[in-house]
């Protein structure tokens, strides 16, 4: 495995723990984050702009319905969205993205069931995001 890969789910545990404890993502992180990935991408990536294009424009959509919804999707979630855009390119994207909705819906869906939260309750979303990266990692190495 790679070590931008286990950087990258680092980074992401951390900042679910941050999520978990405080329900707001320290905007340092998260520029930093970007910053580091856009000089990975740039430095050490062979893949093709369009696709680095499209994970920045489907964070750059995640920002937009932030500020439509007014942060339905918090702004930390749509950055932290933006950041594994540009890390991951569009397509590891939409999957991750796909694996912690899937996750998200089934825990709240658990949730509801026990009556533990309303429906107007908040999940926090970077530990689901955090899941499905690994679970793509370890999908990838065939685990």
């Amino acid at each position: 495995m790679e070590v931008s890969r286990i950087i990258c789910l680092g980074i992401l545990i951390i900042v679910s723990v941050i999520d978990l404890k405080c329900r707001k993502i320290p905007v340092n992180i998260l520029a930093a984050a970007s910053a580091g990935a856009l000089i990975y991408r740039c430095l050490c990536c062979r893949e093709s702009m369009v696709l680095l294009a499209g994970g920045i424009g489907i964070g750059v959509f995640f920002l937009f319905i932030s500020r439509i919804t007014q942060e339905s999707i918090g702004y930390g979630d749509s950055l932290g969205i933006l950041c594994l855009g540009i890390y991951l390119g569009m397509w590891k994207l939409l999957e991750i993205l796909a694996g912690a909705f899937f996750l998200l819906a089934l825990c709240g869906i658990a949730v509801l069931i026990r009556k533990k939260m309303s429906r107007k309750s908040a999940l926090p979303f970077y530990p689901f995001l955090a899941v499905s990266y690994a679970a793509c990692l370890l999908a990838e190495r065939g685990i």
